[in-house]
């Protein structure tokens, strides 16, 4: 009884989802821009050093939590295919795949701007060459999701052909920077979700290959 709920609420969820793109795409675009405002509204706060300042950065970390759960999101689906496992409800997530990992880097860039950057170039707090390693792994991490991002629309698609799916395969890279960057601060849940993902990575990519 049970599990005929859980199936119908997954079949559900799944034909919402597959009819629904218009209205969930118009949700996404919103998140972007609440996010966008996040950022220029931190940022403002955190170079006035206002009463808020505070809450902007504590916004900028919990922006990086969303971004490494966000990047879990997108990862599950292939990993569980290569296992051959089908799940109705994460392949919804291949239908946003684009959007989530849109998602994912604005989440990124937000992160390390609030917590760090801009502390640092408005108002010369950490200097570049007091920088720990697992900022640096999180700035390179950055850097390679930028490229993802500004990749992520059709016309890059039919540009770029094979080098595009090339260029994307830096996810895997990716995915084990972020795990050094969280887990040379602390253990967390955050660092064992992605470290998780990184090996189920790994594994399922070797697996398919035999």
């Amino acid at each position: 009884m049970k599990g005929d709920m859980v199936r119908d609420l997954q079949e559900k969820f799944f034909q919402i989802a597959a009819k629904e793109k218009r209205i969930i795409y118009r949700l996404f675009y919103l998140a972007y821009i609440i996010i966008f405002w996040v950022f220029v509204w931190g940022s403002l706060e955190i170079i006035r050093q206002t009463p808020n300042a505070s809450f902007a950065y504590n916004l900028g970390v919990w922006s990086g939590r969303a971004a490494v759960t966000m990047l879990a999101v997108v990862l599950i689906p292939g990993i569980l295919g290569r296992f051959g496992i089908q799940i109705k409800v994460t392949r919804v997530f291949t239908f946003y795949r684009r959007q989530l990992g849109i998602t994912t880097f604005l989440l990124s860039f937000t992160h390390g701007m609030l917590v760090r950057i801009v502390a640092r170039i408005a108002l010369g707090w950490y200097p570049i060459s007091r920088a720990p390693l697992f900022e640096l792994f999180g700035s390179l991490a950055l850097s390679l999701l930028f490229f993802l991002f500004i990749t992520s629309n059709d016309w890059s698609v039919g540009r770029l052909g094979l080098w595009w799916k090339r260029l994307h395969r830096f996810v895997y890279v990716i995915v084990w920077l972020i795990l050094f960057h969280t887990i040379l601060q602390r253990v967390s849940v955050w660092s064992v979700m992605i470290s998780a993902v990184a090996m189920l990575e790994v594994v399922s990519l070797i697996y398919s290959k035999y």
